[in-house]
């Protein structure tokens, strides 16, 4: 049982279905032409010999077709020319079988009439083949593409679920409440506006969970609010400076992108007195979006790449452009801007 599973590979199973189907069709062909001769079935005992060479003739050029199309199928993509492929693949494998039709005739020196018809036989069939097999392709890739689609979109999710888990992370939000207990009792008024802007970063990021795009403007608004959330910390040593067109505000982007790059500005560099922090939002060309900061530490922190190789990951998703990183004594993310619509863009 173990060697009959080792030797019936998905191959296999493609020959012996060819196999059967050929045979049978070498029969079918067989008994027609018998029958528009004389005007009746033959015996199969008179006649098992014929049967048998017209399934062996059936059956050579099933392979021949098989492996003519699997070739053809490489050079010709169905999906790019449908009707170019069907035609080539058509005239290709016509040509072939009448080939061996008359190369068969040959050694069984059979009537002209016999030939012509089998031929015919042979053309018809293999126009409706190609016919049924572009509709198969046809049906395969589209199922594939379905597949792939929905595996992206997972994975897309799952690179998305990374940025928003770190937002919502225990340590973030026990930051979050020990600037809130602090500032109680040194300035209420701006405890009240951190509770606010703490209040609006948790309902982002809670509202595009799901979301694959949103404005530009949502997540500029959600940056500023994180901003504020940032400078209450360290005052007036990081800055934060938006300079973008108003043209650029519907674009798309996906959510927490620019948000990450302020955090990593801010994570993996020393902010002070004497080592202020500026990040720096810009455009060039209205073609893409620049986030620079200048460079405190010239050390890259563990974990710099990851948050970086997640934005570019989730790009890969919306476009074919790359995300660019320059580094000197300025640190520079090159984001391509995105025309894709946002559907249901949710209130930030």
């Amino acid at each position: 049982m173990a060697l009959l599973q080792h030797y019936y590979t998905p191959t296999m199973r493609k020959y012996l279905i060819l196999v059967v189907l050929c045979s049978s069709l070498g029969v079918l062909f067989y008994l027609y032409l018998h029958y528009s001769v004389t005007g009746g079935l033959p015996y199969f005992k008179d006649h098992s010999l014929n049967i048998f060479a017209a399934c062996v003739l059936t059956v050579a050029i099933g392979f021949v077709v098989f492996h003519a199309d699997a070739l053809l199928d490489r050079f010709l993509s169905w999906r790019k020319s449908f009707m170019l492929r069907w035609l080539m693949g058509f005239l290709l494998n016509s040509a072939l079988a009448i080939s061996m039709v008359f190369l068969g005739n040959l050694y069984f020196e059979s009537e002209k009439d016999a030939v012509i018809k089998i031929s015919i036989l042979f053309a018809m069939t293999l126009f409706l083949y190609e016919i049924f097999y572009g509709w198969f392709y046809s049906y395969r890739y589209y199922a594939y593409a379905q597949v792939e689609e929905l595996q992206a979109e997972r994975w897309q999710l799952e690179l998305q679920f990374q940025s928003l888990k770190n937002q919502i992370s225990p340590h973030y939000l026990f930051n979050c409440l020990n600037t809130i207990s602090s500032l109680l009792y040194k300035d209420s008024h701006t405890a009240e506006k951190f509770i606010r802007r703490m209040a609006d970063t948790f309902r982002y990021v809670l509202a595009n969970q799901k979301q694959q795009l949103v404005t530009l403007q949502q997540e500029l608004d959600f940056v500023k609010a994180y901003y504020f959330l940032l400078q209450v910390r360290y005052e007036q040593h990081l800055q934060l400076e938006i300079n973008l067109p108003k043209s650029l505000l519907s674009s798309a982007i996906p959510p927490l992108t620019l948000q990450l790059l302020v955090e990593n500005a801010v994570k993996h560099n020393e902010i002070s007195k004497d080592l202020p922090l500026l990040v720096y939002i810009s455009a060039r060309d209205n073609t893409h979006l620049l986030v620079t900061n200048n460079r405190t530490s010239k050390q890259e922190a563990p974990g710099f790449k990851v948050g970086i190789e997640n934005i570019k990951q989730r790009y890969q998703f919306f476009t074919e452009e790359k995300v660019l990183v320059q580094q000197g004594d300025k640190f520079t993310v090159q984001l391509p801007v995105l025309k894709n619509k946002v559907e249901n863009p949710s209130a930030a």
